[in-house]
Order: C-alpha cells, then sequence, then structure tokens
C-alpha cells in the first residue's frame, strides 16, 4: 500500500466518501456492515501479509477522521471505534462434519439497546481444515433462526454426518482467530465475496470473547502417539500386508504412516478424520510440498492410506458409505499422484533440494556435508 498516499489522505478519504450515507441507514448494526464491507476491499488489495497492513490503514483512517471537517466523519469514527451501540456476547457454538474438512465456529451476539443498535446476529468463520484457512465469513441475522436451521439439519441428517456442539466463547475466538490470521498470510484469498467483506466485523466482534485462559497443553494420550502402532496390529493392516513388514519395506511403511499422521494433524489435529476432499489435497498437493519420497515410498503410499481410511472410518463409526468413497478416492487419485511424483512439478523449493540431495548421495548423517551441499545448492540457484 502507498504509504504516501495514505497520509494525503487518499484512500482514507475515499473511505469516508464511501460512507457518506452511513448516517441514512437504520442501525448501528447496518453501519457497522457498510464499513467493514469498505474496508473489506481494501483488505482484498494487499498483498500477504494482510493482517497488519490492514492494521496500520485502520490507524490512517482513525487519524483522517479526527481531522476531518465531513459531517459523516464522526459517525464513521464511532463505528470504527465501537461507540455506535453497546455490543455483548451471548453465545458459542462450532458445527461441522464428521469428515473433518470443515469447522465453522459460530458467535451470537447482542446490542444493549436492540432498537438502535438492531437485531441479535451471528458471527460464523468457515475454517477449512484441507486448506489450513478461513474459507469465509459469515454474518446473520437474527441469530435466533441461523441456530434452528443448524439444530434442524441434525434432525434431517439421516446419517449423522454433521454435528453442532455449544463452544466456550473463548474456543471461537481462538480458533477463529488462528484461521483468519492463516488467511492473511496466504498467497491468494479464498473465493469468497464474505471473507473481506465482513472480516473487519467479525474480529471487532472477536475481540469481545474472552481470552482463553492460559494453560499448559495437556500431554497427547499414549493411544494418540502410538496409533500407527494400533493401526498396524489392526485387520485392516494385515489385509493389506502392511503388517509385519521388514527391511526397505518396512522402513518405507512406517516412512508413509508417519506422513498420514503429520498431515491429519496439520488440518485440524485428528488423524482419523479422512474424507474424499482431504485424500486428494493429500495425494496431489500437500505430500509434494512436505516430503521426499522414493520409488518404494511411491509403490507403498496409495495402498498404505486406502488401508489407513478404512481402518480409520471403522474406528469413527462412520456409515460404511462415507468410508468407501474415501476409499475410492485413494485410487482415484493414484495415478495422478504418481504421475506428479515423476514430474516434480508441484514440489516445493524445499523438498526439491532435499530430493536432489538424497539423489546425489550425499550423507544425511554428515553435518558438515550437508552444510557444504546446500551453500553450493543455494549459491547456484541464488
Amino acid at each position: 500500500m502507498d504509504t504516501a498516499s495514505q497520509r494525503d489522505g487518499g484512500l482514507p478519504e475515499a473511505v469516508l466518501r464511501a460512507a457518506g450515507r452511513i448516517g441514512e441507514v437504520g442501525s448501528a448494526y447496518d453501519a457497522d456492515l457498510l464499513l467493514s464491507t469498505l474496508i473489506g476491499g481494501v483488505y482484498q488489495a494487499l498483498p500477504p501479509d494482510r493482517g497488519p497492513a490492514l492494521d496500520a490503514f485502520v490507524d490512517t483512517l482513525r487519524e483522517h477522521l479526527a481531522s476531518s471537517t465531513d459531517p459523516n466523519a464522526p459517525l464513521v469514527a464511532a463505528a470504527l471505534d465501537g461507540r455506535s451501540q453497546t455490543v455483548r456476547a451471548t453465545g458459542g457454538y462450532a458445527y461441522g462434519d464428521r469428515y473433518g474438512d470443515q469447522t465453522s465456529y459460530l458467535a451470537t451476539f447482542a446490542y444493549d439497546e436492540p432498537e438502535r443498535g438492531g437485531p441479535e446476529h451471528a458471527v460464523v468463520v468457515l475454517a477449512d481444515h484441507n486448506a489450513g484457512l478461513a474459507e469465509d465469513v459469515l454474518v446473520l441475522a437474527p441469530a435466533g433462526p441461523v441456530l434452528d436451521q443448524l439444530r434442524s439439519s441434525l434432525l434431517t441428517d439421516p446419517d449423522a454426518m454433521t454435528w453442532l456442539t455449544e463452544v466456550p466463547l473463548a474456543t471461537v475466538r481462538t480458533a477463529a482467530h488462528a484461521y483468519l490470521r492463516a488467511t492473511d498470510l496466504a498467497a491468494q484469498l479464498p473465493a469468497s465475496e464474505g471473507l473481506p467483506a465482513n472480516r473487519w466485523l467479525a474480529l471487532s466482534r472477536l475481540a469481545l470473547l474472552p481470552e482463553p485462559a492460559d494453560e499448559p497443553e495437556p500431554a497427547a494420550p499414549a493411544a494418540d502417539r502410538n496409533i500407527a502402532e494400533e493401526f498396524l496390529a489392526a485387520p485392516e493392516a494385515a489385509l493389506a500386508g502392511l503388517a509385519g513388514s521388514g527391511g526397505s519395506r518396512g522402513e518405507s511403511v512406517n516412512y508413509c504412516l508417519g506422513l498420514i499422521v503429520d498431515f491429519a494433524t496439520s488440518r485440524g489435529g485428528d488423524p482419523l478424520r479422512w474424507s474424499p476432499q482431504s485424500v486428494t489435497t493429500f495425494l496431489t498437493d500437500w505430500i509434494h510440498q512436505r516430503a521426499v519420497l522414493d520409488n518404494v515410498d511411491v509403490a507403498t503410499l496409495p495402498g498404505t492410506l486406502a488401508a489407513w481410511v478404512v481402518w480409520a472410518g471403522r474406528r469413527l463409526d462412520l456409515p460404511d458409505h462415507a468410508v468407501q468413497s474415501t476409499f475410492r478416492q485413494v485410487n482415484a487419485d493414484r495415478d495422478e499422484f504418481v504421475r506428479l511424483y515423476a514430474t516434480g512439478e508441484r514440489r516445493s523449493p524445499a523438498a526439491e533440494a532435499m530430493a536432489r540431495l538424497v539423489a546425489e548421495g550425499v550423507d544425511l548423517t554428515d553435518e558438515a556435508a550437508v552444510d557444504a551441499w546446500l551453500r553450493a545448492y543455494n549459491a547456484e540457484h541464488g
């Protein structure tokens, strides 16, 4: 963003003029929506890292409003700083699908003076665990029918593949902030009009929620720490010929299981939650960005994943058709996975360097040799 033009009042003045009808809207809620949309237009045009840059713009806008003679400036400033009407949180929820692809974090808010402030409303941050981003941000009013519809959808879901639960407000704040922050860093924003338009209002509301207690992270249960061993003792592993493998085959099975657990953990913390979409993300994108495979690994990984998703689905008691859909997706993506490994077209620079290092026979246990190779590689590739 052009800092000089901000000082000259260019972009802040443009936002102020675009907010010219803020005095004509019917409530503080409408004023908040209008201002959020305008600030969202600035956010959408920013490169990564968008969050701090937008915060700097909002500070510049606040200074511009303080010195402006425009009659609407005080109204915009009041909305910007949450002084139009007092808002309080009334509830926190999370809902999603049992595949674990998405979770929506929802908080409801009400104005102390509804006749002037506006309706009770819900702020929803939709987290896409496969992408690791906030896929969408919604602001919905009135909040009551939104919750009624969510509860009704649970009753009409024949396979119980969706869930809704009340959660502490601090949980909503922490989770929603984390995904919004990750989205600030993304090379490209998700294709959602709601995300930029509602982001500022969502963050303003999330700031009203309590912060989580500063408690140490609980130790992972033994079952989670040893989940690969538990899988290898299961009938699914035996049927796939994975149990008891030795030599390079056994090493590859363990390596592939580590990648499976790492990916699942990175998308939400539960290595048992797999879906057709997560399989595609893993086999055609994530694995090529994060891992170095050899020919044995390439031959081993799809079969290991296929057995894992069947075992994991059984552990989670998913409907048979849901498990089979995920299993079939492994086979559907197998050829593309092999092709991408062969071409290296989606390999990250770090994975490419590591692959070259291994291919050239550098002893990975020799720190001096690895360091010398990396210096030469970086010098060659700038």
